[in-house]
């Protein structure tokens, strides 16, 4: 190899929150070595695998590099022209006939770390009247952004554990060593972890699975899908036994007497009979809690996709609240972004919560529920899609395969991807997308903006590579629809105008000088009094650290976005939907505790479906079920023998993993697997796994009608073992 052309850059990796930085070795527009940024500002040296490998998926000879439409069961390629003429025309077509909410659209989670295209996205669909705005967060988290609205003010204003000054941490149903952490900004996770146990202070990890992360703490197994018990226990005893911050709670904060009364009655006993977590080590976590002289919480994905996610996170936020850990450093903080994007969220028809469909669902920080998808598509509501970086086939629920069916009856599928993968190839269409390595950005909105790090800092890095010549960014693709929709965006016709005519012009001979993203993301940082995008990328290619947050900044303040400036205790739909609900399913907790219970499980060579078509990463032909020891005896089956697994919406066979890190009574499946009919993806459907979806429910009784969160975790499922080869769809 010649070394005499290779160039070194610097960037961030946008696979996950973490965005960790890199060096990247090119030559000849070629990725030739990533390597972590030891010099990076908070990351330090540390990447995962993932974005180690990502040369494997950008450079993959899968990769879709032209537009593409489907003629009969074939593919053309065609220009940019047709391909964006026919799909307005389409969608106009669609509009006049059948109405602006007939047109939808479903993005996954590498749209939101794509700063841009959200705007642009949003601006087209509100031109178009549209409010069907489908994602996977309400697969994951949507939960939290329902709760910061109604106890903040506004779905953007979100917590953060101030994990680095911490002494006692408490984290449910997460395993941020693996995942990388879900809406908030924490690299080198194992380590920052274990510095909370090196310094004296005590890491409580509680999950199904001895995940990951436990290494760097402690670990107390629970049932899936019982957190909500374990904390209303928690918040009832920590109000009745232990001192409370009444100073704060009096003069910052309002319904304290209901929230009091709501959680009365659930004891360390009571939550014991179904979670597992006995009564003494119930107790002496709340009394470690309580005792700390700074204490932090946090919950994600394997508790939001339970069937209580938004009261679990509500409870979560009040109890750090009551006792003096919030607002307070080393407890749960409030950051402050470049811009106070909570602020513009709270007015934004668009992302605050509303209720735009036919039946009592809510749209929360603009996503409806995907659950509803397959339903929304069979009763023909929605007939025009455009799937923006996502494979919702293999992201969401869909028993037995009902998704595709219903993606089958759409008139107008388009997907925006740098892959032909399950969903592309039901489409119409295929445009091709950059990837992250080919444009300027800056971490996820939700550090840069609203500044959900422990460590705040700014980051700013241009394109590592030209992408292919017909590939183009989302804001392009976007702006040339409304275009030819005639849609003015951004609200502003000069600006509008001017948008158009960059996107028209800045592809041709002598419009190479046009840079739209690096405009915006320069006026972004201007507006924010921080060095341009110039210079963040030439004079601090490492980041610049920004002045930490010491808390005592936001209770109190007109930061808090409700009309009184209080925080609220205690939101009335979720008292209500408590009362309505919990103790029901309390009682089918009960009944079922000797039944299985099926959970996800993240792992570390995969982030969703993104990588499976990465060979360096993918080094196995399917996914396993992880069942604990005493339940592999009970079932009569050992490592790699397969079983049929059947739960009321659906069956899968799929081989087994016997693991003492699983809890007794629960299987754990990793999710977004099934490649089978992944033609366009040739190493994903040489090595394809089980759809572990097929098994979860969908439509409006399983959906959580506070936040239309989609129920992913703690499904009761049987097993037995299975003589057939194991299911690839």
């Amino acid at each position: 190899m010649n070394k005499s052309n290779i160039t070194t850059k610097k960037t961030f990796c946008a696979i996950c929150e973490a965005t960790c930085g890199l060096e990247v070795d090119v030559q000849d527009n070629q990725i030739i070595e990533i390597r972590p940024n030891k010099d990076h500002v908070v990351s330090q040296g540390h990447i995962c695998v993932k974005g180690k490998k990502f040369a494997s998926i950008q450079h993959s000879p899968d990769r879709i590099t032209a537009p593409l439409k489907r003629v009969g069961k074939q593919w053309q390629t065609i220009s940019w022209d047709q391909a964006i003429n026919e799909i307005a025309e389409k969608i106009a077509s669609i509009k006049k006939q059948s109405g602006p909410q007939s047109i939808a659209h479903f993005v996954g989670a590498p749209g939101g770390a794509n700063l841009l295209s959200p705007v642009f996205r949003g601006s087209l669909f509100k031109g178009i009247g549209s409010n069907r705005m489908y994602g996977t967060g309400t697969c994951d988290t949507m939960n939290k952004f329902r709760v910061n609205g109604d106890m903040y003010g506004s779905p953007m204003r979100l917590s953060y554990p101030d994990v680095d000054h911490t002494d006692f941490m408490m984290i449910l149903g997460a395993n941020p060593v693996v995942s990388g952490t879900t809406l908030y900004h924490l690299p080198r996770a194992h380590q920052r972890l274990a510095d909370i146990s090196k310094r004296g202070g005590r890491l409580i990890v509680i999950n199904p699975r001895k995940v990951e992360t436990a290494l760097a703490g402690e670990h107390l197994f629970i049932r899936p899908d019982t957190d909500i018990y374990f904390l209303a226990a928690f918040c009832n005893t920590l109000i009745n036994k232990h001192p409370l911050d009444m100073p704060s709670i009096q003069k910052n904060m309002k319904n304290f007497e209901d929230l009091k009364s709501t959680v009365q009655g659930w004891t360390a006993g009571r939550q014991a009979e179904v979670t597992g977590i006995s009564v003494d080590q119930f107790n002496d976590l709340v009394e470690a809690y309580s005792n700390a002289k700074t204490a932090a919480l946090n919950m994600a994905t394997g508790v939001n996709q339970g069937r209580s996610g938004t009261l679990c996170y509500w409870l979560l936020e009040s109890i750090a609240a009551i006792t003096g850990n919030f607002d307070r450093k080393g407890g749960n903080l409030i950051g402050k972004g470049l811009i106070d994007f909570a602020e513009i969220a709270k007015n934004d028809p668009q992302m605050k919560l509303g209720f735009h469909r036919n039946d009592d669902l809510p749209t929360v920080s603009g996503q409806q529920p995907a659950g509803m998808l397959a339903d929304d598509l069979l009763k023909g509501d929605v007939i025009a899609m455009i799937v923006e970086a996502s494979n919702p086939l293999l992201a969401c629920g869909t028993p037995n395969g009902r998704l595709e069916k219903a993606l089958e009856k759409l008139e107008l599928l388009v997907c925006i991807d740098w892959f032909r993968n399950e969903t592309a190839n039901c489409a119409n269409y295929i445009l091709p997308a950059t990837t992250w390595m080919e444009r300027t950005g800056m971490p996820y909105a939700l550090q840069s903006f609203v500044a959900c790090t422990p460590k705040p800092y700014l980051y700013a890095s241009g394109p590592m590579l030209e992408p292919p010549k017909e590939v183009r960014q989302e804001w392009w693709i976007y702006t040339r629809l409304a275009d030819k929709l005639g849609i003015t965006i951004m609200d502003n016709r000069v600006l509008s105008g001017a948008l158009k005519l960059a996107a028209r012009f800045c592809h041709s001979p002598l419009g190479s000088w046009i840079k739209v993203p690096e405009l915006l993301i320069n006026g972004m940082l201007k507006q924010a009094k921080m060095p341009g995008l110039k210079s963040m990328i030439n004079d601090h290619p490492n980041g610049i650290l920004l002045d930490e947050n010491d808390g005592d900044n936001f209770l109190g303040t007109e930061r808090v976005l409700t009309p009184d400036h209080l925080v609220d205790l205690a939101p009335k739909d979720f008292v209500e939907t408590f009362n309505e609900k919990v103790e029901a399913l309390y009682e089918e907790e009960l009944s079922n505790r000797n039944k299985l219970k099926l959970i996800g499980k993240r792992e570390i060579r995969r982030m969703n479906s993104g990588s499976a078509n990465c060979a360096s990463l993918v080094k196995v032909p399917t996914n396993f079920a992880y069942i604990n020891p005493e339940d592999a005896t009970r079932i009569g089956v050992s490592d790699n023998d397969y079983v049929h697994v059947v739960s009321q919406f659906g069956d899968i066979h799929i081989p087994t993993k016997i693991s003492d890190e699983m809890m007794l009574g629960t299987v754990a499946i990793p999710q977004c697997w099934g490649h089978s009919k992944a033609d366009g993806l040739k190493h994903a459907q040489k090595n394809p796994g089980v759809n572990s979806n097929y098994l979860a429910p969908d439509g409006y009784n399983s959906v959580e009608k506070l936040s239309g969160m989609s129920h992913l975790s703690g499904i009761l499922v049987e097993i037995e073992k299975s003589d057939q080869l194991a299911s690839t769809g």
